[in-house]
């Protein structure tokens, strides 16, 4: 496990089979065995509005960074 998984509080990283390919809260890479899967902004804004920082497929940043996190 990365030192910055340790630092994270999502549990995906603690997984061996986590259901996503990237954490929805620091973006790093949690399940490599998952392809990439491109993504339409349309499912982008629902992350969004749902909490994510990080979106699940691609591990592109969907949040600007907030004070504080």
């Amino acid at each position: 496990m990365r030192q910055d998984a340790l630092l994270c509080p999502n549990l995906n990283h603690r997984r061996t089979d986590a259901p996503v390919r990237y954490c929805p809260s620091c973006g790093g890479v949690v399940n490599v065995k998952m392809t990439s899967v491109p993504c339409l902004s349309a499912s982008h804004d629902v992350r969004r509005r749902g909490g994510s920082i990080f979106c699940v497929d691609c591990g592109e940043r969907l949040a600007k960074a907030l004070a504080g996190r």
